[in-house]
């Protein structure tokens, strides 16, 4: 089976037509991939990665629980994202759940069934995503790209991170969907 990282680069003219030299390809370049022009794949999951699918639309789209610990205590959100066919985001909403001392007048599952419902989720299956962040609540939200900060040593690998809690952090080869969670 394809990945949807195979089919973009096909459709984007990026790949022979041969298999095995786009096989050759991406495993010559997985390493030096640019995953923030070319993006890469999430792929629905039993775990982390439950709420990755298509829109009626035919967007991609990701539904993300994320936290944020501050001053008073840890504060739960549910994200929203909805790609274009090339991983770009296209819109995001955030619901905040409130602090995890307080009690929520709704289940997680019916926020992520409301919001599933507001974007026009139908199907489960893999999309394309680029590193994006927005801002919600005074948080980060997003993919993003980790920054080497000074005195790390530096390897020279990309890494992701579902923000803003550091709940997933994302890394290559690109063409696949690796993630720690």
């Amino acid at each position: 089976m394809k990945s949807v990282l195979d089919r973009f680069l096909r459709k984007q003219g990026k790949y022979r037509n041969d298999l095995n030299e786009a096989n050759d390809m991406m495993a010559s370049t997985s390493e030096d991939w640019d995953v923030r022009t070319y993006g890469f794949p999430l792929v629905p999951d039993d775990y982390h990665l439950q709420h990755v699918g298509k829109t009626v639309q035919g967007n991609g789209y990701w539904i993300d629980v994320q936290l944020a610990t501050e001053e008073v205590g840890t504060r739960d959100f549910v994200a929203a994202y909805v790609f274009d066919g090339e991983g770009n985001l296209n819109s995001s909403e955030v619901v905040d759940r409130g602090l995890r001392t307080d009690n929520s007048a709704q289940t997680l599952e019916e926020t992520i069934g409301k919001l599933k419902k507001k974007i026009d989720a139908k199907d489960v299956t893999e999309i394309l995503v680029k590193p994006f962040s927005v801002s919600f609540y005074g948080h980060t939200f997003g993919l993003v790209v980790r920054e080497t900060e000074e005195g790390d040593e530096a390897s020279g690998e990309t890494l992701i991170d579902a923000m803003p809690g550091h709940t997933l952090m994302f890394y290559g080869p690109w063409s696949l969907c690796n993630y720690n969670g």
